[in-house]
């Protein structure tokens, strides 16, 4: 069985070991060590990053409760051993701060966690009940942040079980010998098995990102330390930069923006007030026609405007109506011909054009590649409706 030592010093970056035990597994030489500071995973914190003598460790197993290291080279006797700080330290950031937020839960909406995850970019923790409004998200996050700028001390330590019984742990372990303590100097007893700060002013700073609705309540997405600093630092540079875009200062961005989206729904309804005025005057032009076959072809009209057109000419007494748009390459084809049926000719001579497409008896739309394709299908449907009638 290795010795622990992420137990004792989870700041133990370096150290020489022996090589306990070896073999070899699908290309790799996994060994295991006499003594080890990589954490292995588990508790919802991804295992360590690092080498083993220089090699880097690609994988983890675990035999017979042993953890062992699956490097690209077999080595013996003595290594030298590194972890990846920059990814430790993450990992203590994140997982101290997740103690901490939950401890704020507890303490301000006496709300107990119930999951946790440990991603590469969020944290994330499980609260039962309703989705907590802002107010109170805030409050939760500003006790957090309280509790780091009282740089608490984070210690870890072994009880057994009368001494278990005796504090006022987070949650009851499933076991009760031997218990790993991970005690943040008035906050809490949690018991846990992962690697943490020495002090709570080391995580930097708690900020919870957004909340999801869940089944069995809500989950909470946070980010700690270098993580969230790094968030802030690329809102704020969206903020600025979209300040610049306004040419305003950052704290009445909100303010333009909410503007010039009420500027922009006023500018839509007025196209689509114009556009209904144009399409009135294009339908009146066209039932003034005196043949009772229509075909034309506009720019910018989607299916729907096309569909909506058409139906409205037949309501007049026109029966074979082509009308298309030569932005988006759509075609629409209604009628009110007996013993003809759409859907079908275009079934059947559609890919003869270059199109696809399909409908029913009355009503039937297509859609082409080139305009040419376009085009040629539309004399081909007219001089089917002259054939017809």
């Amino acid at each position: 069985m290795s010795k622990l030592l992420y137990r004792e010093d989870a700041f133990c970056k370096e150290w020489k070991t022996e090589i306990d035990d070896t073999y070899e597994r699908d290309g790799l030489f996994y060994v295991s060590l006499k003594e080890t500071a990589f954490y292995p995973g588990g508790g919802g914190q991804p295992a360590d990053h690092g080498t083993i003598a220089g090699l880097e460790v690609k994988s983890l197993a675990n035999k017979d409760g042993i953890t062992y290291y699956g490097l690209e080279d077999g080595i013996v006797g003595a290594a030298d051993c590194c972890i990846d700080w920059t990814h430790r330290f993450d990992l203590m950031q994140q997982h101290t701060g997740q103690h901490l937020l939950s401890a704020a839960f507890r303490h301000v909406l006496d709300k107990e966690t119930i999951g946790f995850h440990l991603g590469k970019e969020d944290v994330t923790i499980d609260i039962p009940g309703s989705k907590s409004s802002a107010d109170e998200l805030a409050l939760v996050e500003q006790k957090a942040n309280e509790w780091i700028y009282d740089n608490r001390i984070v210690s870890s330590y072994y009880v057994n079980s009368e001494e278990l019984a005796a504090l006022p742990v987070v949650k009851q372990p499933t076991v009760t010998e031997n218990v790993r303590i991970v005690e943040i100097d008035g906050v809490e007893y949690n018991p846990c098995g992962g690697t943490h700060v020495s002090a709570t002013g080391q995580i930097g700073m708690i900020k919870i990102l957004r909340v999801e609705k869940q089944k069995q309540g809500q989950r909470i997405y946070f980010q700690c330390g270098k993580r969230a600093l790094e968030t802030s630092r690329e809102v704020f540079a969206i903020v600025d930069q979209t300040a610049a875009q306004f040419q305003t200062n950052t704290k009445e961005v909100l303010q333009r923006i909410q503007k010039q989206t009420v500027d922009l729904q006023a500018a839509v309804r007025k196209t689509e007030e114009l556009k209904e005025q144009l399409e009135s005057l294009e339908l009146q032009e066209l039932i003034h026609s005196k043949s009772n076959m229509i075909a034309r072809s506009y720019d910018g009209k989607d299916v729907k405007s096309l569909q909506r057109m058409a139906a409205k000419l037949l309501e007049t007494g026109k029966e074979f109506v082509i009308l298309a748009d030569q932005t988006e390459l759509k075609l629409v084809l209604s009628h009110q011909l007996e013993d003809f049926h759409c859907g079908n000719l275009f079934r059947t001579s559609l890919s003869d054009f270059g199109g696809k497409g399909g409908g029913n008896a009355q009503t039937a739309q297509a859609s082409f590649q080139q305009k040419e394709d376009m085009a040629r299908y539309i004399q081909f449907l007219q001089g089917h409706y002259r054939s017809i009638v």
